[in-house]
């Protein structure tokens, strides 16, 4: 059903959209490793490929999927960590995997969405107190509106990228309108927030006030122009080897059939500048978007 907000309301709320884990893998949940690293945002700034380029590294074990969606959402972090665990690899292959390559194997949880998630860092902290943390910040213009052609790709958006923009706001506070009964998770803002998750100083604070100097930031941009250099301060922050065998392809990209309005773009420029300057300041490094 579309609603008032011109989403669809039926798409929108489809948990199914993301494949579950099996009944094997949950049952034998307490025999599984837990990740060692997190890669933690942006979505849309580049994780998938991120999380392909670890892949095929040898001393990383690709976990079940990416996106596993649970210190973010209030749905799937109340099934507990039995739930969380089934989606990574089982200690027997671990120990057959670490004899097969002659390393010590890790694996990974690249949830994009956890970033901007009201209370994932600290639940993350909790949890993993000492692990390290990859974030990747893109360009918020570029996000925004990569983010919308993926809502349009899969059904949930409506309207034009204009129209969105201006209903933003509202969506988010008319979504009990539309969800399901509670508990729910707000798969308006997961889904279709384009322009508010792009503000990174509201949400990089207690990333890096929890993790410190184990919260390591990249650039979208320069992982994409310099991916061999980037990706090798990835693994010496991980403490992985170094690897010379990563095809360093772009995953996940979008094909637009046509770019952003430079009438729009322009507004966004002056929205986000505000935004921008607090972060470089905060960050103390200037990224230079526009």
């Amino acid at each position: 059903m579309i609603c008032e907000n011109g989403y669809d309301t039926g798409r929108l709320y489809d948990d199914n959209i993301v494949k579950k884990t099996g009944i094997f893998l949950r049952s034998t949940a307490s025999q599984r490793i837990l990740p060692s690293f997190f890669i933690a945002g942006v979505q849309k700034g580049g994780t998938t490929s991120l999380c392909k380029y670890f892949e095929q590294h040898p001393q990383v074990i690709q976990p079940q999927r990416k996106d596993v969606y649970f210190f973010n959402n209030e749905l799937n972090f109340a099934k507990g960590m039995g739930w969380y665990k089934s989606h990574f690899a089982h200690k027997v292959y671990k120990s057959i995997y670490d004899q097969s390559k002659g390393v010590y194997a890790v694996t990974f949880d690249g949830t994009p969405n956890y970033f901007d998630a009201p209370l994932a860092a600290e639940r993350l902290h909790k949890y993993f107190p000492d692990t390290k943390v990859i974030l990747l910040l893109r360009n918020p213009i570029d996000r925004a509106y990569s983010n919308y052609q993926m809502a349009c790709k899969f059904g949930f958006e409506k309207l034009s990228f204009e129209e969105a923009l201006d209903l933003e706001e509202k969506r988010l506070a008319d979504e009990t309108k539309f969800a399901p009964a509670h508990p729910y998770h707000s798969y308006v803002y997961q889904r279709l927030t384009y322009k508010k998750r792009g503000a990174y100083i509201n949400y990089i604070k207690p990333w890096a006030t929890l993790f410190k100097q184990n919260l390591m930031i990249v650039k979208s941009e320069d992982l994409f122009m310099e991916p061999n250099r980037e990706f090798g301060k990835m693994l010496d922050f991980l403490n992985l080897n170094s690897c010379d065998h990563i095809q360093f392809e772009v995953f996940n990209k979008g094909e637009y059939k046509s770019g952003i309005l430079p009438a729009t773009r322009q507004t966004l420029v002056e929205y986000y500048k505000p935004f921008n300057e607090q972060l470089y300041q905060f960050l103390k490094v200037d990224y230079g978007w526009r």
